[in-house]
């Protein structure tokens, strides 16, 4: 009879083991399921902007008279904002899956759910954008209107692209999220040095203004100003407005003025390399590591 119960007791212990086994594989294929989708949720909602968006300026093509995004009209001789297609999304409040108080509109890639909407580096067609953090890929579809200047080669990509943080579990110690170039905020408003970089900060290999620093004005660096929103240079042939916001290239402050007004820069020859994330940047030759924003003269490495 003892040895009954002990084989029963063991019996009993193996099947308590199976239970938790099985329980914990349950537990992570079901955490998979979820995330799985929430991606795909999140692809469907670009994919369905991009179909919305591309009916809407066909429709303006074949039809002046209509309307495009509700308050648009076809016959206009500008094409419809960004902002006016982004609240127009907006409105239809669209369902973030990863976080359903918050949109899917938004100006930050690394935002999980988020969808971007930006100007093409070709004037009057747009740039739409998304990432899954899930497979570490970025979508880009290029969405053309009868107000494109012209056309583009390519309209549909994809490619690798891992954000540097999840933005999605804040914590109560999160400040925010971290800047990127589409929501660049220079490090003071007055002039200074400007280089013109892409979203990695890496400056462009293009037309005039951008195989070095230039002085500016405050008006280079905030987004749309009156002065330099239709100012624009060259990448493989075609049009780049770094001042416009949304779009993959923008000017920035490396070096402040003096305090007697002279401007000078360490980025000739693309010598610098931008951080968006702290506002700082990296002279390449040297590898030193200054804040934006400090005149030259005054400066002092952050890596010495």
């Amino acid at each position: 009879m003892k040895s009954k119960k002990a084989i029963a007791l063991i019996e009993l212990l193996v099947v308590v083991a199976l239970i938790g086994i099985v329980s914990a594989v349950g537990v992570v294929t079901y955490n998979g399921y979820i995330s799985t989708a929430k991606d795909n949720a999140s692809l469907s909602n670009f994919n369905r902007i991009v179909k919305t968006m591309d009916n809407e300026l066909a429709n303006c093509r074949i039809n002046p008279s209509a309307q495009a995004f509700t308050n648009h009209s076809c016959s206009s001789n500008s094409e419809p904002s960004v902002a006016s297609i982004s609240n127009y999304f907006k409105s239809l409040k669209l369902k973030n899956p990863y976080d359903d108080t918050k949109g899917v509109i938004g100006s930050n890639l690394c935002n999980e759910g988020e969808v971007v909407i930006a100007a093409s580096s070709v004037t009057g067609s747009y740039q739409v954008q998304y990432v899954s953090q899930k497979k570490n890929l970025k979508y880009t579809n290029i969405v053309e209107s009868k107000w494109s200047s012209e056309t583009t080669s390519t309209t549909i990509k994809k490619e690798s692209y891992k954000c540097a943080a999840q933005n999605t579990t804040m914590t109560a110690t999160a400040t925010g999220p971290s800047q990127t170039i589409f929501n660049y905020t220079p490090p003071h408003n007055g002039s200074g040095a400007g280089i013109i970089v892409d979203e990695n900060g890496n400056m462009i290999q293009g037309g005039p203004g951008t195989s070095g620093g230039h002085a500016c004005s405050a008006d280079c660096f905030k987004a749309n100003s009156a002065g330099m929103k239709n100012w624009y240079t060259t990448l493989n042939g075609q049009r780049i407005y770094p001042n416009r916001s949304g779009s993959k290239y923008r000017f920035v402050m490396t070096e402040g003025a003096s305090a007697s007004g002279n401007i000078a820069s360490s980025c000739a020859n693309r010598n610098c390399k931008y951080n968006f994330s702290n506002n700082t940047y990296t002279v390449l030759s040297s590898g030193q590591t200054y804040k934006a924003g400090e005149s030259i003269d005054t400066r002092k490495p952050l890596n010495p």
